[in-house]
């Protein structure tokens, strides 16, 4: 496959995006951009790319993984990289499952490097996705959380209680402190820390889920 390919590249902020289609051009791909998934269906149809670099957190109305999805279905041959500070799938209630086969999944700080950033999109583009997938190698503590404990951080991260919690999840208080118990001892969290633990977890959920950006 030759180097230069045709790209659509989609993020919500508009200063990423001019940096990533100004890198790619500088590598001789041809690129289109678009900031949300309905601007990004309509230059598909028009450009027709080899590659979409997608971030996942598009604001409101679809996020990445959605828009990913509707473009296999019209482009099956399309291959896709997801570009984002989202460290993993399932902080944005997607599961690896639900993803599209060969896909590529490189954290934003990658950005500055841009000869791994090109040799990602000529791996991906190629059918070699599995080797760039960092969402599978993310060093985040939140990565050893099950579903349920990933969920109850989550909620704390939003500022409920556990009260809050315990109501919202149809469970009893003491059920919400022992996932928390296990999750903040997951995460590294010493048992000693008292209340702030609450604190380093919402950190940690907030850093994981590309908040801080």
């Amino acid at each position: 496959m030759a180097i230069g390919l045709k790209i659509l590249a989609v993020d919500d902020e508009p200063l990423v995006l001019t940096l990533l289609s100004e890198t790619l051009r500088g590598q001789g791909h041809e690129v289109t951009t678009a900031t949300d998934a309905a601007t990004a269906k309509k230059a598909c149809s028009g450009f027709d790319p080899d590659l979409a670099i997608l971030d996942v957190d598009l604001g409101s109305g679809p996020d990445g993984f959605d828009l990913a999805t509707s473009l296999k279905h019209s482009s099956p041959t399309l291959a896709i990289l997801f570009l984002t500070n989202v460290a993993e799938p399932r902080l944005a209630g997607k599961s690896v499952k639900s993803l599209p086969a060969g896909y590529g999944y490189l954290l934003k700080s990658n950005l500055g490097d841009s000869n791994f950033l090109n040799a990602a999109i000529i791996g991906v583009a190629r059918g070699a996705g599995k080797q760039f997938r960092e969402n599978l190698e993310s060093g985040n503590t939140l990565h050893n959380l099950s579903r349920s404990q990933l969920q109850v951080v989550q909620l704390l991260a939003m500022g409920k209680s556990n009260e809050e919690i315990a109501q919202i999840r149809n469970t009893t208080i003491r059920a919400v402190r022992l996932i928390l118990v296990r999750a903040f001892k997951a995460m590294g969290i010493s048992e000693q820390g008292g209340p702030e633990r609450r604190v380093q977890a919402a950190i940690q959920y907030l850093k994981a889920t590309g908040f801080s950006r």
